[in-house]
């Protein structure tokens, strides 16, 4: 999903909130450090960096207000949009067993997926309830034992997901997420990735390969 407009901006406005300027890119370069897969803790780390003494109790519920939306106010998760379109994901549902490592609670896993028509393309969501985030890579390896498999491509567009591929043993190719650039490949590619490319590459380069091995 396309998230520059809901978490990144709930983790922009939160810390707004608490008095702290946070810029898109300083979320960037946090994200290319690792272990930020959580971003109500990567927002209280922004925060304690800029003098911020704030709890993560508090930080997340203003990040919930922000991104769950208020009375009155519509969250920023209407603002999410998948970054490849439902033709391309039904494509490859129609080659391979598809799977999603998420650190999204369920709930909001869930609700994307069934607004944008896209729960019956995955047989298997593992969220952040059901194991420890990423980098670690017990979800990958939760996400291969539901669906099956001994073997297959990791997508992801952070280093901690690239790091919980390579621990899983499974080819991690980092896509590069929309708006990003040289840092963000950089990061990538530095956490492990065997390639790292946008997104509709990544998928046109699975496709080929499963033509080639046909």
């Amino acid at each position: 999903a396309d998230v520059r407009d809901s978490y990144r901006a709930a983790i922009v406005e939160t810390c707004a909130a608490f008095g702290v300027e946070i810029r898109p890119e300083d979320i960037a370069r946090a994200k290319a450090r690792g272990n930020a897969n959580d971003d109500w803790a990567l927002t209280q780390e922004l925060l304690g960096e800029a003098g911020v003494d704030a709890s993560l109790q508090a930080v997340t519920e203003r990040f919930e207000g922000l991104y769950q939306g208020t009375e009155g106010a519509p969250g920023f998760h209407i603002r999410e949009s998948p970054i490849l379109t439902h033709r391309a994901l039904g494509e490859a549902a129609e080659r391979f067993p598809l799977g999603i490592v998420t650190g999204r609670p369920r709930g909001d896993a869930v609700r994307f997926l069934n607004r944008h028509g896209l729960a019956d393309l995955f047989q298997v969501v593992i969220c952040r309830e059901d194991a420890p985030l990423k980098p670690n890579p017990e979800p990958v390896r939760m996400a291969l034992a539901g669906l099956g498999v001994g073997s297959a491509w990791f997508f992801g567009d952070t280093p901690d997901d690239v790091r919980a591929a390579v621990a899983a043993g499974v080819v991690p190719v980092g896509v590069i997420p929309p708006g990003g650039g040289d840092v963000e490949e950089q990061a990538l590619t530095e956490a492990g990735a065997a390639v790292s490319v946008d997104p509709a590459t990544a998928l046109t380069m699975a496709l080929r390969t499963k033509e080639m091995a046909a």
